[in-house]
């Protein structure tokens, strides 16, 4: 009898022990998952986030397997795993036949399955799983889910406390490792987009030109890292030169792209003894055949071919702005309409050209829909009549200046939208000495 009621004590003693070392050993195993959730934020490269916080989810709880989802593109996407595979995870229904990950997703807390019924699974091989929704500034960004115990037992009430634990650290590294992925992938895209404007810049002609017989000022303000403005000086002989200035319909790297197509076409072209009319036409073929492959995107440019001996200027206007030709002497303006439509759309049109006869002090300015239609605060154009009422108002001040002082108009015009710019700026004026 003193024998059973001797071993009833130390069984009492033994479970108060035990009953006192529980707290100190879940105060050391928080310890050591603080431990290691800080290694695991320490990390800025998420494939090695995930995996850290794979292999000590499944050793933190003694598990078989697991896996990790992470939201991508509006749905649950598998991103590592250690054994189970999607199927497995989907057979696995709750209520409203959604799906465990999808869930524990949906509801923001942890999900325990320890009695598994093997006929309401595809994989019979699972006995018990828990799965932890990760939650990154009150927001829901995957999954983890462990299944199994390599004891064959249930997950317990410390497993789950451990993982919510570590999971609350993994999810800060998760978001802190896509974070910086996205920003250096920004970083790269505006390496290359700076890498493009040098290359664009570089391609385009000085901002002004000095013939004998004539001056050439020229502005070029892009609304990006590159335009989809063009224009071009081609020095054929000391009194012969060919101007264009064109537009793409798109903008950013697509249409800068095509620009640089345009100025190889028109630089390799250049030495081949064919009226501009039928240069343009055989362009406008090459495009709609070679080049552009979409309805939404076109070029208008305008292309003229001066020659300061017979005072005279030989263009095409291929459904850009018309050039506005201020003459000196009746203080007036003309504008150069001859051509056609836009290119890239109708192989089989036959563009026209004019001849203009010039005299000394005549000026044209070439310019693109970045002057025309820049919008003030309420949505207005500043306008092409406006821009034509100004140039015969100052047409006869010097090149610079005058171009200088339309640009300052259509800045003031749009003074209500601050720095913004929401179109390529060009222009280039000529001016008959």
């Amino acid at each position: 009898m003193l024998s059973h009621i001797e071993e009833q004590i130390r069984a009492f003693e033994t479970k108060l022990y035990d009953i006192e070392d529980e707290p100190e050993k879940k105060s050391m195993q928080l310890e050591d998952v603080a431990t290691m959730g800080l290694m695991i934020t320490s990390l800025l490269d998420i494939e090695k986030v995930l995996s850290a916080m794979m292999e000590m989810a499944i050793r933190m709880v003694s598990g078989e397997v697991g896996c990790i989802m992470l939201r991508d593109n509006g749905s649950l996407q598998t991103k590592i795993s250690w054994g189970p595979d999607d199927s497995a995870i989907q057979s696995i229904k709750m209520k409203d036949d959604i799906d465990v990950a999808t869930w524990t997703y949906q509801t923001g807390e942890t999900t325990v399955i320890n009695e598994f019924p093997e006929s309401e699974t595809s994989c019979g091989n699972v006995q018990a799983l828990i799965a932890v929704p990760l939650t990154a500034r009150d927001k829901h960004i995957g999954v983890l889910i462990v299944v199994n115990k390599i004891s064959g037992g249930p997950f317990t009430d410390d497993d789950q406390m451990m993982l919510e634990t570590l999971v609350r650290f993994a999810a800060v590294a998760i978001e802190n490792a896509s974070l910086l992925e996205k920003q250096l992938k920004q970083q790269k895209l505006e390496q290359e987009m700076t890498l493009a404007r040098q290359v664009q810049q570089a391609l385009l002609p000085a901002r002004s030109e000095a013939l004998a017989g004539a001056i050439i000022e020229t502005v070029y303000r892009p609304a990006g890292p590159v335009g989809g403005d063009y224009f071009d000086i081609i020095k054929l002989s000391g009194h012969e030169f060919m101007v264009i200035v064109g537009n793409v319909s798109n903008k950013g790297m697509p249409a800068a792209l095509m620009m640089a197509v345009i100025r190889s076409v028109f630089r390799m072209e250049m030495g081949k003894n064919i009226e501009i009319h039928q240069q343009i036409s055989d362009l406008n073929t090459f495009l709609c055949d070679q080049v552009l492959k979409t309805e939404n995107m076109f070029i208008s440019l305008t292309y003229a071919y001066f020659n300061l001996h017979s005072r005279s200027c030989t263009y095409v206007n291929a459904g850009h702005l018309p050039p506005i030709h201020y003459s000196t002497g009746d203080s007036d303006i003309k504008l150069w309409k001859t051509g056609g439509i836009i290119l890239g759309q109708f192989p089989d049109f036959q563009f026209k050209s004019d001849t203009v006869k010039l005299k000394s002090g005549d000026k044209i300015l070439f310019y693109t829909d970045g002057i025309s239609e820049c919008e003030d605060g309420h949505g207005g154009m500043y306008g092409r009549e406006r821009l034509h009422q100004f140039v015969v108002a100052h047409g006869d001040l010097p090149t610079a200046n005058l171009l200088q002082k339309i640009l300052a108009d259509v800045d003031d015009y749009a003074t209500d939208l601050g720095d913004v710019q929401t179109d390529d700026i060009t222009a280039l004026l000529v001016e008959i000495q």
